[in-house]
């Protein structure tokens, strides 16, 4: 009696490791370039590490400059001598320190590294941001990811943003996407409320 091998892909641990790498790096670069069509004007990315997202961000022709901030030193070091030129200007500062205005807010997968859940809400007020594109991973990642503090779900960063509309939501992989504007000052806040649902 014949019998038939199935087919296999022999493959070391340390290859497939590597291939992982990569294709996380593959996802993030992926998620910038699906955002940039939502940016205009002066956009800040923050917590922008060594700055490929911005640089992709910037090849948006509605974007004026993107402002990387970091509180890594090596990564915006790293960012200055790689991408910088005449439309990214990349940041060694403490978010907190932040004021100076801005029309489009990109936070792609930080809000989970911070114990204060209201530094974004406040960090848009504070810059007058009318724009926000906020992504996070729609998993529970705390229990194996060292440097998450929050796992987060779409109804808590609704609520987080209650003075902001939500107008896209969106998934690629395991990473939700949600996009903001911010309310009119005059509209009363129950206009808004569930937009999601609409």
């Amino acid at each position: 009696m014949e019998f038939k091998v199935l087919e296999r892909i022999m493959i070391d641990k340390e290859r497939v490791q590597k291939i992982e790498e990569e294709i996380r790096f593959h996802e993030h670069l992926r998620r910038y370039a699906s955002v940039r069509r939502f940016c205009y004007g002066r956009v800040l990315d923050f917590a922008s590490g060594c700055g490929y997202g911005s640089h992709i961000l910037s090849c948006n022709p509605d974007i004026d400059v993107v402002v990387g901030v970091d509180k890594d030193n090596y990564a915006i070091d790293w960012a200055n001598n790689e991408f910088s030129d005449s439309k990214t200007v990349y940041k060694c500062i403490n978010i907190e320190e932040v004021s100076e205005k801005f029309d489009t807010l990109v936070c792609l997968e930080a809000i989970e590294h911070f114990e204060d859940k209201t530094l974004i809400p406040r960090l848009v007020s504070r810059c007058s941001i009318d724009n926000i594109i906020i992504s996070f991973p729609n998993k529970k990642s705390t229990h194996f990811n060292p440097y998450h503090v929050c796992d987060y779900n779409a109804q808590m960063v609704l609520n987080l943003m209650s003075g902001c509309i939500c107008y896209k939501s969106f998934r690629m992989g395991d990473v939700q996407f949600l996009l903001f504007v911010t309310k009119p000052v005059k509209a009363p806040s129950w206009i808004f409320q569930n937009i999601l649902d609409i």
